[in-house]
């Protein structure tokens, strides 16, 4: 993926976001989630206190609904839309706790209701680019302004879905990311675990490989007994990432059969907190994608080595931010046609305590 300076970006959207709040004045937020969590439902976040509040209805669409990183993109779009005093049309994610794999035909049916709502706006993970793109397309045609975020943060997909920006994480930069941040550590022979199918996940694996120096492919098969190396390993349990402990025996057993791994690399909290707390053999050196208390603890102890954080809130609140921007402001627009970068941010001990507050608040 293209490489692309998020400070500037970012710098200009913070203050974006507080010029508008300035135009929208203060409001109060409330908040009630569909009970069966994939109903659409209109949420009025904020009421006016006075100032006239924002006209405008947004939907936030997501392929997963699963667990404590998306509760935390949620959180992040409550929060602009209560700080702007927007409507949020809350679509909760296609992926329920205890399913294996999002339903992408359901999401891309939740896309086709937004746009025959005829919402102002369009929040949306694009999980399957191929079956949502043409979708995507035709909510832009029809005058919604699309902003993407979480997945679809490629600029192909950015310009066949019509959408002004995407805001997430460059997966492959990621993985450059935590390939140095091992290198530094002196740990060169890295396995890198995928609890689930996915395109972008192999982009983080071979992101790796690449800051190694060991060409632009993560290998899958056997790991070589000396590194410098990158080898995936892809869980073969229903669902890891849920049932953490259930995929670290497949980790174990792998890391008993080749001696040489001096380094692990998880490719979900969920998995890199189960993994630490499992005294792996070897004593590799371990890092993980996303934060959570356990990650935090893991982190502070030193036992886990880092974490890359994707900054998840912001994959939530800036959407809102940019969708009202482009409303309010007569079709201004941020990202060019390429991704805002909400990460990443390698977290270690040295400055965990700087996002320890976040994680307490919800917001990372």
């Amino acid at each position: 993926m293209r490489r692309f300076p998020r400070t500037a970006v970012l710098v200009v959207a913070v203050a974006v976001a507080a010029m508008l709040l300035v135009a929208c004045g203060s409001s109060s937020s409330s908040s009630n989630k569909a009970s069966n969590g994939t109903t659409t439902s209109a949420v009025n976040i904020a009421s006016s206190t006075g100032n006239k509040a924002c006209p405008y209805k947004f939907a936030l669409i997501t392929h997963a609904d699963n667990g404590q990183f998306w509760g935390v993109v949620f959180r992040g779009a409550k929060d602009a839309a209560a700080d702007l005093g927007c409507t949020l049309t809350e679509t909760y994610g296609s992926q329920q706790q205890g399913q294996a794999e999002p339903d992408d035909n359901a999401e891309n049916a939740q896309i086709n209701d937004a746009i025959n709502a005829h919402v102002d706006g369009i929040a949306v993970s694009d999980h399957d680019p191929a079956l949502m793109n043409p979708t995507l397309a035709k909510a832009s045609a029809a005058g919604i302004p699309v902003v993407l975020l979480n997945a679809g943060c490629d600029d192909a997909d950015i310009a066949a879905s019509g959408a002004l920006t995407c805001v997430g994480q460059p997966e492959q930069l990621a993985g450059q990311a935590a390939g140095a941040k091992f290198k530094q550590l002196g740990a060169t022979n890295v396995l890198c675990i995928i609890h689930q199918s996915g395109q972008n996940l192999l982009d983080r694996c071979n992101g790796i490989a690449q800051a190694l120096g060991v060409g632009q492919q993560c290998k899958s098969g056997s790991a070589p007994s000396s590194g410098p190396a990158c080898t995936e390993l892809t869980l073969s349990t229903p669902n890891a990432a849920s049932n953490p402990q259930q995929a670290i025996g497949q980790v174990t057993a792998y890391l008993q059969a080749h001696t040489g791994i001096n380094a692990v690399m998880a490719l979900n909290n969920a998995i890199g907190t189960a993994l630490v707390t499992s005294n792996p053999p070897g004593n590799p050196k371990i890092g993980t994608f996303d934060l959570n208390s356990g990650v935090q603890s893991g982190i502070q102890s030193g036992k886990l080595a880092f974490a890359i954080d994707q900054q998840e809130y912001l994959q939530g609140y800036l959407p809102i931010v940019f969708l009202d921007l482009y409303k309010r402001k007569n079709g201004q627009t941020v990202g060019g046609g390429t991704t805002v970068a909400s990460g990443p941010l390698v977290v270690t001990k040295s400055n965990i305590g700087k996002v320890s507050a976040a994680i307490a608040a919800g917001q990372d």
